[in-house]
């Protein structure tokens, strides 16, 4: 090493030669402040210290990353500062390298959504769900957040999220809940630390779906599968489905998936061994019966409604059958066009029947809850109106009432 103390300039690094031996050109401002040459030619800026000890102390080196020599300069001194605090910055050093390299290995919400997937989502869920899952955690979740580190992943970055998908509410929604999952799988997983979930941010109450086929919307679309059918634009298949849906109440996939194994004409029920809510038994109604009754059935095919290829019909398909109905019926509904509005025409039908007491509502629906019941209650507009119309009526004829014995009553005072 050479004994030389400069102060360590753009012109002193630019001028160092490289000797074919290593050597250090020492600043003459920070004691330990060099610039180092390798017999390469290589150059560094580095900060030379004893450990505590004394001279008994070891020899420490801390190269300083930068390009430039005041940058360098300030640097050292920082470094200075901590050796004469009792820090030892190569210490401080490797503790901060280490740090680094574990961060590199922390795993970010996107590795660990992907995990939740695989692992969770394809493995414990029904298809659908988990398709449905995947999809929102590659289209939504991943691009949004995906690149985070999972250890720092706060509340209000999930909020913000939310709130960039404002737009489309329900998505906004669905997103949140299956990352909230997410989340709570992951902790009992050790994939993220144990503490509050991140997802646990407050939403806003989602739209209720007010759309309500009327009467003689559900006549006109009956009217439609037929004109349909006669004209091979829907296949008999489908234009059974969509009967079935009216008439049974069922979800799109449960129609999708009934087999001529669960109809029992016997006890007058259908029956689903595996759905979405588990095994799943309705009453079969009298126009469902119907229907079935006269219903082609192909050898060797147990679905009722079959695809064209005899497997089973996927909703998808479906949805596309309905959707021509609708037109052909000139029935609109806008963003909620969805096979779910014959449900929650034939759930409201059901629910606002006074006939029917609630437990054999919900049994005749197929629901298992008082709350998602209530959702569904929802009382048509002429039903509506037609209410409003009697209580104004029992409304004016109390204030007649009334108005009348006012008038009696003053003549009484009056009279003599």
């Amino acid at each position: 090493m050479s004994n030389q103390k400069v102060r360590i300039t753009k012109t002193v690094v630019a001028e160092a030669a490289k000797t074919g031996k290593e050597y250090v050109i020492w600043d003459s401002r920070v004691a330990g402040f060099g610039l180092r040459v390798r017999a390469s030619g290589a150059k560094s800026f580095v900060f030379v210290y004893r450990s505590a000890g004394g001279r008994a102390g070891s020899v420490k080196r801390v190269t300083i990353k930068a390009n430039n020599p005041d940058v360098a300069y300030d640097r050292a001194k920082e470094l200075a500062g901590q050796h004469h605090a009792g820090i030892d910055p190569a210490a401080e050093k490797a503790e901060g390298k280490a740090e680094a390299e574990r961060l590199k290995k922390v795993a970010t919400v996107g590795d660990v959504l992907d995990s939740f997937i695989k692992d969770h989502a394809k493995e414990t869920l029904k298809d659908k769900t988990a398709s449905e899952y995947e999809r929102i955690v590659d289209k939504i979740l991943k691009p949004k957040i995906g690149h985070l580190r999972i250890d720092a992943l706060e509340p209000k970055n999930v909020a913000e999220m939310y709130r960039d998908l404002r737009g489309t509410p329900t998505q906004a929604a669905a997103a949140v809940r299956v990352l909230s999952s997410a989340m709570s799988w992951a902790e009992d997983f050790d994939l993220r630390p144990a503490g509050p979930n991140p997802a646990s941010i407050r939403l806003k109450g989602s739209r209720r779906r007010q759309r309500l086929f009327s009467d003689a919307e559900v006549a006109r679309l009956m009217n439609a599968i037929t004109a349909l059918l006669a004209e091979d634009k829907i296949t008999k298949p489908t234009a059974l489905a969509l009967r079935l849906l009216f008439a049974t109440g069922c979800r799109a996939g449960e129609i999708c998936g009934l087999k001529w194994s669960g109809v029992d004409f016997d006890e007058g029920l259908l029956r689903w061994p595996d759905t979405k809510t588990g095994f799943l038994e309705k009453p079969l109604t009298d126009d469902a019966r119907a229907l079935l009754k006269k219903a082609e059935r192909i050898v060797g095919v147990d679905f009722v409604c079959p695809s064209p290829g005899f497997k089973q019909m996927r909703v998808e398909f479906l949805e596309a059958g309905f959707e021509r109905v609708m037109k052909e019926a000139k029935v609109t509904a806008d963003e909620n066009a969805t096979l779910h509005l014959i449900r929650h025409w034939f759930s409201t039908k059901t629910y606002t029947d006074k006939s029917i007491p609630l437990p054999i509502a919900m049994a005749i629906v197929g629901h298992t809850s008082v709350a998602t019941a209530m959702r569904y209650a929802h009382v048509a507009r002429d039903e509506l109106r037609s209410a409003a119309k009697d209580a104004a009526k029992r409304r004016a004829t109390s204030i007649k009432a009334a108005e009348k014995k006012g008038r009696l009553f003053s003549m009484k005072v009056g009279a003599k």
